[in-house]
Order: C-alpha cells, then structure tokens, then sequence
C-alpha cells in the first residue's frame, strides 16, 4: 500500500502542492528533505521549461546540429515540463513511488545518492542523499551563495540530481528511450555537445559495453548528438537557468580544463588532401584548446586557417609529417573531468530470463523434476536470480534439459516479458552435436551386448559426426545456428541495455594424471582395476588419450561458441553477447585429479560432476538427500506398475527434443533386443519383478531411476554455483549490477 504525502510549501511566492508516493516507511526519518528537494526540483523544472533559452546553457550543452532542427527546442521545453510534473506528483499518467533502502545495490557498492528505476517506476534515496556535507549540497543552501557560484556548484545541488534521475524514465523523455549518461559534469558535457568528449579518458568509461563505440570497439569520441540525450545535460541547463532566476544573475561557466592537444615542433603542416588507405585518422580537436609548448593559446584567427568542419566537429586538416606519419597536433593526455557520477540506469536489472540445456537446467542437482524437461533444483539460472535477493525482478526460466538450437527456438518463441528483461543467459550446443551419443558409446558403454570394438566403432562416428557439424560453415552449421539464436534473442528483447551471457562447457578430466588409465566408468562395471573382460574387451578405461580426446571435443564446442559470440556482436551492430568461460573454474575439480583416491570416488566432494547413482553434493542455502530422491522415484516407478521400455528402434523416431530419460531407455532397448542374456536385460527382468512385489528398497530398480540415467556427466550443484559466480562476474564486467 502506498502512503500518500501532501506537502505545500512557498516557492515563487505562491503556494505549490506536491504530492509524494512512499512505497513503505523507510523514508519516514528524511521525509522533510526528500519533500523539500523534491519540490525544489519540480521548480527547477519549471523555470528551464518557460524559457529553455534562458542565458547560454542550452546552447552550451546541447549540440548546435540538434538546436538548428525545428522541433528540438520545444522537445526540450517538454521534457522539462514533464520532470515539473513528475516531481510534484501531479501527473497522473506517470507515478512513481518513493523509497529509502540503503542496503539496494547501487547504494552499497556504487555509492550513489538516488537511483530511479523506470521499470518499477521506482526513486531511491541513498543515505548519502541526507549526509548534511557533502558534494551534493540542498538546493536552498546552494542558493545561499550567489555571489560565488559558477554552473560547476549550481549543478551540485541536489534539486538538479533528481532533474538527472528523472531524464532517465521514457515519459520525461517524451516515451523515447530513457536518458544515458555519456558525460558526466560541467566539463564532459561542455564537450560531449561539440563532439570533443572522449569516453575512453574518463573512470567510467565501458570498454566492454561502450556508449561511444570507437574503431576499436572501446569507449572514445562521443558524437555531439549524443548530447540530446544525456541526462547530465539536462541537469546542467536545469541548474544554470533555475540559480540564475533565483540570483538575479546569470550563473557563470567555470574555467575550462587544460589544452588538450599540445604542438610537436618536429611536424609539418601539409596543405589538406585525403588520407590515404590505412592512415591514423586524425582526432578532432577543440580550438580554444590547441596551445604551443609553453606559449598562450593560439588566436582562434590562426587556428581558424588551419582547420576544416566536417560533420560539423572541428578537424585539422591533413597535418602529417614530412613521412606522412602523424598529425601536428597530438594529445598530450587525457583532460581531468570534473564527474560527478549519480547513478548509471544501464547497469539495473529490471528482469532475468534463463534459457539452456540440460547444463542450463541443472539437471540432477538438489530435486530434479520429473517432467520432460528435468530441471534440477539448483540450476546456475535459479542460483544467480537468488543471490540477487530481490524478488522484485521478473524471472521466466525457459530451460529444458533435451534442448537443441531448434528447442530453443520455441522456448524464445514463448518468452512472455521480454521487454521487461535486460539479463538473459544460456547454455546451448552440446545436445547438436549428440553429446549424449558420446558419452554412451565412447565412455559408460553399457550395451554388454557389442562387442568393446563395436562400441568403439560407434564411438569414432559419433565423433565425427560432432566433429562435422562444428566445423560446417554454412547455414545447417552449428555456428549458423548459435549466431541465429543469439540474435533471435536480442530482436526478441528489442532492448538496447539487455545483455546475453553465453557460458561456455567444462573439460571433463585432467588429462596430466596417470592413475585413471586402469579407471572404468562402465555403466554396470564401473571401477578402479577391475577383472579384464579379455574376449569381449566391453571395459573402456581412462587412459590418457582417451580423456585428451573428449576434452578436446568440449574444448572445439566452445571454440565455435566463443565464435559465434563475436561475429554475432559483429553482425548485430554492438557487444551485447557475452562469453563466458567456465573452463578454468572446474580446474582441480574434473575426473582424474591427484589425490589419495582412485576413480571412481562418488565420496570424492571436490570432483564437480555426476556419475550414474553418484550423490549430490551440498552447498549453502540446499539441504541435499539423493537417497531419499531417488526413493521416492522408486516408489513413483512401483505406482506405474513397470519400467516403461519403448520400441528396439524408438532412436530412429525419436524428435531431437526427446526427454533425456526416453533416450536413455531406448539405448536399453536395443540392448535388450540385441540379447535376452545381456546384463540390461538381467537387470531390467529383475527390476520389474521387484516393481510387483513392491519393494522400495530394491537396488535393482534404483538402476533405472530417471535421475541416475540423465544426471551422468552433468555438473552437481558446486559446479552450477561455479556457473553463477562466473556469470556474476561477466554482468559486473558488462557495467550491470
């Protein structure tokens, strides 16, 4: 329930209603001040729109491309009106709630004063916000001191704060997209409207996700229309024209920063011509700036015959040495810019959706579920989505354990809230290229029926067949088909701040060990040394070239994952794909580590993957029993009265998409109608028998659950807190919190 505040104050000599929507009680201690600014800022608000050419500060700040365009000054003007309403609460189309939770995100690690959230239509007051000294001063005590301020201080107040924060709603920016903030402070945005601000100079610059996208791919020279939509700006014009009306004076500017650029008395000026084919481009240069080594400024007259406007940015002409190779004029450092920084909307999750696999689904941790898609518990989706603590973001889990590129399609297809979603993960490909085929026949070989030379025989098609579809380039190719669904995610969004984090898969073993060349993990022999099946030869150990052969194979897939992230960015136009490598997270965590055990050892907590019938292993916030899991699908398989084996030739029908569990009982099927004597079908006879006389105890049903069949291979639940914590590090990286 919101709680209602009316608040009226004398402002311009007549009395101004502002009403406040509080979402709770935590702002009842600075209710006084939130009110105060508030209103304030509502004022300021009102000033810029009733006269938006009020002294030089439009002109200043906003590019003079966007001002010569017929509608952009009345834009403005609307804008301005828009935040006036917004701040006093008399907008009934726009309202939004007023919060003081100083333990949000933003206010613990960012160290902001306010943060407004346009999706929840949310403002936030961080404690800062009321410390009594600070950078930031209340509004009234800024106006105290007129005879002293300069547009730096102005903007410092915290009336134009709240101008900033509201830039960054759709509906104060006439329901365009909210504000950015590509400059921050007087200095930045002075130089952002001339097309001179350089982003990759600043602390907040985002070389992973950049505003300011330069030839290589980082944060450098912003465009000067950049300008029209930078919340700074706004604050910046707000302040200059509000603290000029309340003065009684224009507010200054304040002194610019130092020269930029500096004069190599080695160079040459050359007359103007193009540059040639794979020449530096020059930077532009902002004239006031360009100085000779230790001299004055040089007269804008002189710099005026030395440089030609293109795109309306200031650009020397061809200036190059003798040997044609650099400019006269160079930077000689980055310029300090005087950032204030509030608060950066890119960075909040306003929603989460988590599309994958079975590695996505977690399939086999905690409890897993018993319909066809076997999501387990502690998936890295639902593991991550926790650890925010804020069950105020939209969450849609799209995972389904058998899912190839075409089952994603679907899950894409149904995705509900997409343009309430700016995070998104995924693991897909190793169903395309049969991962389940490859661990049956080159790994547990359970059909005792075939020969060992037969299983390995299908072991090197399998292979090869993997192999082929990683490396077809064309459209039926694996890459084709990544590229395809990443994109068809981020049309699906149609967000500019959604990101998509792509993990990568994990290298099954270490493959420097010797120990595990007299390992097996035989389905039904599984052991360390165990009596040699010399005729038939149906035990696989795990020599070394073997284990550097599977690896190899997990290592090609995220090769051509890796791959298709970087070209799609490429095609897409941006970097709002993210790979990220779980690989070396698992290191001193696969099969075949050193130590004073022998594979296979179930007990073994620090290996992070699931055998057939081995435990889960427990992690923080996951009570973890695998017996009694599995004990209750015993009981569920007695209720249904049998083991419910399929067709001899059910693989041939099967739909890509098949539940893990139907694929894993039609290997049994071919099993059992290659031999009556083999050991699946002993065991299978024997399960059923134990299924009639109902015995929940019986271990020969238990070979049979659902969850020991599909689980194998798949990482247990420290292996999905691995995932999350690499996924929690990429969003960091990509600048969201």
């Amino acid at each position: 329930m919101f709680i209602y505040v009316i608040y009226s104050l004398l402002a311009i000599g007549c009395a101004k209603a502002l009403t406040v929507h509080y979402a709770d009680n935590s702002c009842d201690a600075h209710k006084a001040i939130i009110e105060e600014e508030m209103q304030l800022a509502s004022d300021m608000a009102t000033s810029a729109s009733k006269d938006v050419e009020n002294g030089d500060y439009f002109q200043n700040f906003f590019a003079k491309s966007l001002r010569d365009t017929p509608i952009f000054k009345d834009e403005t003007s609307q804008v301005f009106g828009k935040i006036s309403q917004m701040m006093s609460g008399t907008n009934e189309v726009y309202v939004f709630v007023v919060t003081c939770k100083s333990d949000s995100k933003f206010c613990k690690n960012k160290n902001y004063y306010a943060h407004m959230g346009d999706d929840r239509r949310t403002l936030n007051f961080c404690d800062q916000f009321f410390a009594p000294d600070g950078d930031i001063k209340a509004t009234n005590d800024r106006a105290k001191e007129c005879n002293s301020i300069t547009l730096r201080e102005a903007h410092r107040s915290k009336a134009a704060l709240l101008v900033h924060e509201m830039t960054h709603t759709r509906y104060a920016m006439l329901y365009e997209d909210p504000s950015l903030d590509y400059a921050y402070g007087f200095a930045a945005c002075y130089q952002l409207s001339r097309g001179l601000f350089d982003r990759g100079c600043v602390k907040y610059k985002n070389d992973k996700n950049p505003l300011c996208r330069n030839a290589k791919g980082k944060d450098g020279l912003c465009s000067e229309k950049f300008s029209g939509n930078n919340a700074d700006s706004y604050a910046l014009t707000a302040a200059g024209i509000y603290f000029s009306d309340k003065c009684n004076k224009a507010i200054p500017l304040p002194p610019l920063p130092g020269p930029l650029f500096t004069f190599d008395p080695t160079l040459t000026l050359l007359p103007a011509s193009p540059i040639p084919s794979g020449e530096i481009g020059v930077t532009p240069i902002p004239l006031s700036s360009m100085k000779l080594a230790g001299s004055n400024p040089l007269p804008i007259r002189t710099l005026s015959s030395m440089v030609q406007v293109v795109s309306g940015n200031p650009v020397p002409k061809f200036l190059r040495r003798r040997d044609h190779k650099k400019a006269l004029y160079t930077r000689a450092n980055c310029p300090i810019y005087d950032d204030t920084i509030f608060d950066d909307p890119r960075q909040e999750i306003v929603g989460y959706v988590h599309f994958g696999d079975s590695y996505g689904a977690g399939m086999g941790t905690g409890t897993t579920s018993g319909d066809a898609c076997r999501i387990g518990e502690n998936n890295f989706g639902d593991l991550l989505y926790k650890s925010w603590n804020d069950n105020g973001i939209p969450y849609e889990r799209k995972v389904c354990s058998g899912d190839t590129t075409k089952g994603l399609s679907r899950q894409i297809e149904e995705w509900k809230d997409s343009n309430r979603t700016n995070v998104g993960t995924i693991s897909i490909g190793g169903n395309d290229i049969g991962f389940s085929d490859l661990v049956y026949y080159c790994i547990i070989t359970p059909n005792t029926a075939r020969l060992g030379s037969t299983m390995r025989a299908n072991c090197v098609d399998a292979e090869k067949r993997a192999r082929d579809i990683m490396s077809d380039q064309g459209s039926d190719g694996m890459k084709a088909k990544l590229k395809a669904a990443y994109r068809k995610i981020l049309d699906k969004s149609g967000r500019s701040d959604f990101q998509l984090y792509v993990t990568s898969y994990v290298e099954f073993f270490n493959t420097a060990t010797s120990d595990c060349d007299k390992s097996t993990f035989h389905y039904w022999w599984a052991g360390y040394n165990p009596s040699p099946d010399w005729f038939f030869n149906r035990i696989v150990y795990l020599k070394q070239d073997l284990r550097v052969e599977i690896d190899n194979l997990v290592r090609d897939l995220n090769y051509v994952i890796e791959s298709a992230v970087t070209e799609a960015n490429k095609e897409h136009g941006g970097s709002q794909i993210n790979f990220v490598d779980v690989n070396a997270r698992f290191n001193a965590h696969r099969w075949c580590e050193q130590g004073n055990w022998h594979e296979p050892a179930p007990e073994v907590d620090s290996t992070w993957f699931f055998l057939s019938g081995w435990p889960d292993v427990s992690i923080p916030g996951s009570n973890i029993n695998t017996a009694v899991i599995e004990q209750a699908e015993i009981k569920q398989m007695i209720d249904e009265g049998r083991i419910p084996l399929p067709d001899a030739d059910c693989r041939k029908t099967l739909d890509s998409e098949a539940d893990p569990y139907l694929r894993s009982l039609c290997y049994y099927a071919e099993a059992v109608a290659e031999s009556s004597n083999s050991t699946e079908a002993t065991y299978l006879a024997e399960a059923n028998a134990q299924i009639q006389s109902k015995n929940v105890t019986s271990q020969h049903i238990g070979w049979f659950t659902p969850t020991r069949q599909v689980k194998t291979f798949h990482p247990r639940s420290p292996g999905m807190v691995a995932y999350k914590d690499a996924i929690a590090e990429s969003i960091e990286r990509a600048g969201q919190v």
